[in-house]
């Protein structure tokens, strides 16, 4: 596993030593270059929380994945280039008052001059910088973020929308090794319960939007508008080289 291949993997060639600039930095081009996707789940290709296989798999081979290879290997990134950060596991919201399964998502937290950021590039449509727990406002493209402590114990990643405040996730600051999400991980590959054995998602973040496969339909999101259209299947590799630069090995 090497740094230097894992930083031209994401075009970010250059750190100018100032621990949060370069950290926004490293997030934006994370989510320019390494798509969210499911793609060997669907097609069952078993996914094990092995980093050196995943760093061959979005490193070596242009790949992407879902939380536990990305955030899990951004973790190893950041780790080894000198931040103080940690492994978190979170919960996604129902969106009715209630909870999915517990402690299904990886994500990470960073710790600058005392100050605790949440840093997620293995979620999808998300937050885009380091989020400070205390509560402060970031907004990109993707709208407004916000994390509110909720009880001694638990924070919630929230977003603004229709006018309101509405959360996407909760989490403790407790860290988490890599092998507790070995049973999750298992969980999202092959019960029936888990959206990603339901759906193919691939999804890339760009400065104007970002640009999603979901399912047969092709979806670009550009400054606030969609459009969305049906594609063939023949016509997925192409759609895979041309918006994700990404080719899958048949």
């Amino acid at each position: 596993m090497d740094i230097i291949k894992y930083l031209q993997r994401i075009n970010s060639n250059s750190l100018t030593g100032n621990k949060l600039e370069d950290l926004r930095n490293l997030i934006t081009q994370h989510l320019y270059t390494v798509p969210f996707e499911n793609l060997d789940v669907v097609n069952k290709v078993p996914i094990k929380l092995d980093l050196e296989n995943i760093y061959k798999k979005i490193v070596m081979n242009h790949r992407g994945g879902f939380c536990y290879e990305i955030n899990g290997l951004f973790n190893w990134l950041l780790n080894n280039l000198g931040y103080d950060v940690k492994m978190i596991s979170t919960t996604f919201s129902n969106g009715k008052g209630g909870w999915y399964r517990a402690n299904t998502h990886l994500a990470n937290i960073v710790t600058i001059d005392g100050i605790d950021y949440l840093v997620d590039v293995g979620g999808g449509d998300l937050v885009r910088s380091p989020l400070p727990l205390s509560g402060t406002v970031n907004e990109d493209i993707s709208g407004k973020y916000r994390i509110q402590r909720t009880d001694g114990v638990y924070y919630e990643l929230q977003k603004y929308a229709n006018d309101e405040w509405s959360t996407h996730y909760r989490f403790s600051t407790a860290p988490r090794k890599y092998d507790f999400f070995t049973d999750v991980c298992e969980f999202n590959q092959t019960s029936p319960e888990s959206k990603f054995t339901q759906q193919t998602i691939t999804t890339l973040a760009n400065a104007t939007g970002r640009v999603t496969i979901s399912d047969q339909y092709l979806i670009i999101t550009e400054n606030g508008k969609k459009s969305k259209e049906e594609y063939a299947t023949a016509d997925f590799d192409h759609i895979l080289s041309t918006h994700f630069n990404m080719q899958l090995n048949r």
